[in-house]
């Protein structure tokens, strides 16, 4: 990626739309196609950024806690630093820029550094209400006018108090539509407000929560009954706008029908591997969530140069995962050795996948299992032929205990090599966004299925989950995995029968998106 001084360089503030994909626009799409860096808030439909560049840098800037709590002038500053780096810089914004997104604010900056830009409009979600929800804006009978408002009271940057600067008088008398945004946390404020000021208290209200994405809801109560109905509902988060005024009784009559949204998958591999399976997901009609829920870091690098310098004397070497393949060979090179050194060992590989990245590296398992994809379909296979063998073990420091004890009650040699170490996520930063992703999916009936690809990930997956770990269905690589969850106590978990994420993905395609399929309570394998 070419790095730019600002006096070449262009900022595009672009709206995204309220979520649909289909709703962003030509010239939208071509700046991000174009991006060296993207900042985007953290109500961006994450899919979008799938057209950027692969090196395009991406950060999130949510200011709803999704992914850290960023404030406008830590955006500002961002940005300017971001233009002097890069040619090409994307701001994405949610919605429209300028719909209360503080475009004019990041434009301010941008003109006093002397930073060119260019503003791309996008579809603000007010609009989009009509074809999603079925809610026309006006009528020739009912609404010849429409005000939109921030229902959220502004304050400055840093600070807890707000100044309310509304005429509510105003507003109640306004001959319209209201259209209420960032409106669920102040709702009972606003619409006790409104009916003081003489908006009668039986006005139709529709809650509108995340218009155009395929969990998209809807409420509807009096304006008298907004504090209640979103109590009632206390899963109902945002992003959420509100439609107050008698078109919202028209609804009935134009409501569509909206596509049954896509099945949820959490994926929780680490990062590269994640990216992989959600692409292999997203080509069956699925829609992937990556949330790795370990790092892989390097492990004993002492034990991997003794391993090499060994090879000769060494009958087996045995590889129990790709991670263990990249950071043996990752070594390797960096000892300026290569492949040959492999002449005179025979390798095991404990699944498919592991020996598929050995062949990307020039080398082919002599052993493998024949059928369950695991430590134990290995040994099923090969035990004998480690018989007074001199083995090494390239596995994580977390590694397989079976593996290692079963291999010292036969070979003449057992060597371990630490290649790399398994290191849990602290948390993931939009983790209460997760958590109402799988409530709001578990409200319209569609199943989140969560990945499981090691027990270490299991683990910190559960960790992670919290409260959410029981209301989702966990796909296991294998039974080792899967009987972990179950220990934990998960209900409803599924066994992939390969070890490979071909199998993960044929599995959960296999069960379709009927949350009702089997009994939840059910251990399953297949």
């Amino acid at each position: 990626m070419t790095i730019r001084s600002s006096a070449d360089s262009m900022v595009y503030l672009v709206g995204a739309g309220p979520g649909a994909l289909g709703l962003l626009t030509l010239d939208a799409k071509q700046a991000i196609e174009h991006a060296d860096a993207i900042l985007y808030d953290g109500l961006v439909n994450e899919a979008i950024l799938e057209f950027a560049p692969s090196e395009c840098e991406k950060i999130c800037v949510g200011k709803r806690g999704n992914k850290g709590v960023w404030t406008q002038s830590q955006i500002d500053d961002l940005l300017v630093a971001y233009a002097k780096k890069y040619r090409h810089v994307v701001r994405l914004k949610g919605g429209d820029t300028g719909v209360f997104a503080r475009t004019s604010e990041e434009v301010d900056r941008l003109a006093a550094e002397g930073i060119e830009y260019r503003v791309i409009p996008g579809m603000t979600a007010a609009l989009a209400v009509s074809a999603y929800a079925g809610i026309p804006l006006t009528h020739r009978d009912w609404s010849s006018g429409v005000a939109l408002i921030a229902a959220q009271l502004q304050n400055q940057d840093g600070e807890s108090e707000a100044e309310d600067h509304l005429d509510w008088r105003a507003l109640a008398d306004f001959p319209g539509t209201l259209v209420m945004y960032m409106s669920i946390g102040s709702a009972a404020k606003w619409s006790q407000l409104l009916i003081a000021a003489g908006k009668p208290a039986s006005s139709p209200v529709a809650l509108v929560r995340k218009c155009s994405w395929p969990d998209q809801e809807v409420l509807e109560c009096d304006l008298q009954n907004v504090a209640q109905t979103l109590q009632a509902n206390p899963e109902f988060a945002p992003p959420v706008i509100s439609i107050i005024g008698p078109v919202v009784r028209l609804r009935s009559q134009a409501a569509p029908l909206m596509p049954d949204p896509p099945e949820l998958v959490i994926v929780t591999s680490p990062q590269t591997q994640a990216m992989r399976l959600g692409q292999m997901l997203k080509s069956r009609g699925y829609t992937p969530i990556l949330r790795p829920a370990v790092t892989v870091q390097a492990g004993q690098i002492d034990q991997i140069d003794e391993a090499i310098q060994r090879l000769d004397r060494t009958d087996w070497i045995v590889f129990t995962s790709r991670f263990g393949v990249e950071h043996f060979f990752k070594r390797l090179l960096e000892l300026g050795c290569d492949a040959r050194r492999f002449a005179k060992v025979r390798i095991a590989a404990v699944g498919n996948q592991t020996a598929q990245v050995l062949l990307e590296h020039g080398l082919r398992a002599d052993a493998l299992p024949t059928g369950v994809q695991s430590a134990k379909g290995l040994l099923a296979d090969w035990e004998s032929r480690a018989v007074d063998q001199r083995v090494v073990l390239v596995q994580t420091a977390q590694g397989n205990l079976e593996l290692k004890d079963r291999l010292a009650s036969v070979a003449k040699e057992v060597r371990c090599v630490d290649a790399y170490v398994q290191v849990p996520v602290e948390s993931w930063s939009d983790g209460i966004q997760i958590g109402q992703q799988i409530l709001a999916a578990k409200r319209t009936g569609t199943r989140v299925w969560v990945t499981a690809t090691s027990s270490n990930i299991a683990k910190s997956a559960w960790r992670l989950l919290g409260p959410q770990s029981q209301s989702v269905r966990w796909i296991a690589i294998s039974s080792t995995v899967a009987k972990l969850l179950r220990d934990f106590g998960a209900v409803d978990v599924i066994q992939s029968p390969e070890a490979s994420y071909e199998s993960l993905c044929d599995t959960i395609q296999g069960f379709g998106n009927d949350p009702t399929q089997d009994s939840p309570t059910q251990d399953r394998s297949i």
